[in-house]
């Protein structure tokens, strides 16, 4: 099984954008990767994939209608139990790494996916080691960084946290989709939270 379509959609989609730190990540970056033979592995969110195609917006339709039809195929990861944020949170989210150390793509530089949530989901402040870049496939999520407001941000706004701050997030009544891109630190760590 191949997902190389959604890696070169993946691809065309950061590489495209106009922000100096998602320019400097990846116009440097070796798009020559090697996959690896992980098996398609779902989450009980996947089931709602289809519903995002609807909020998406229009520069990010080519990515996020091809990662909804590649649903099934993917190897879907969740870094949290009902223990951490409730049975809610682990019925209605998701991610896929395409590129990383876990990933359909092998990379020790950095890991980069797509993740779900569904609608109801308070994803409290939360931090991690890596330089973490997003983009809200579909403007649906209310963001909160170091503390601060939560505001909603528009499909393919750049969201930006440097390792160790904290951040939130909120979806309350559509579903969100988006791109997450990590750098430095370690790429496959659970995220502390209090």
């Amino acid at each position: 099984m191949t997902v190389k379509p959604l890696l070169d959609a993946f691809r065309d989609y950061v590489t495209t954008r106009e922000e100096v730190t998602t320019r400097k990540w990846f116009d440097s970056f070796d798009w020559n990767l090697t996959g690896r033979d992980v098996q398609p592995q779902q989450v009980p969110a996947v089931k709602e994939l289809p519903e995002v195609v609807q909020h998406l917006g229009e520069q990010e339709k080519q990515l996020g209608k091809l990662f909804v039809d590649l649903r099934e195929q993917l190897h879907w990861i969740q870094s949290y139990s009902a223990d951490d944020f409730g049975q809610h949170m682990v019925d209605h989210y998701g991610y896929v790494e395409i590129i990383g150390t876990r990933g359909h793509y092998v990379s020790d530089s950095l890991a980069a996916g797509i993740v779900y949530f569904g609608r109801g989901i308070n994803y409290p402040e939360h931090w991690h080691d890596s330089h973490a870049l997003y983009y809200p496939l579909t403007g649906t999520g209310l963001w909160s960084q170091s503390g601060g407001e939560y505001l909603p941000k528009k499909s393919g706004e750049f969201v930006f946290h440097e390792p160790g701050e904290p951040h939130a997030l909120k979806v309350p009544d559509l579903p969100l989709l988006a791109v997450w891109v990590w750098r430095g630190g370690d790429l496959a760590q659970k995220s502390d939270y209090l």
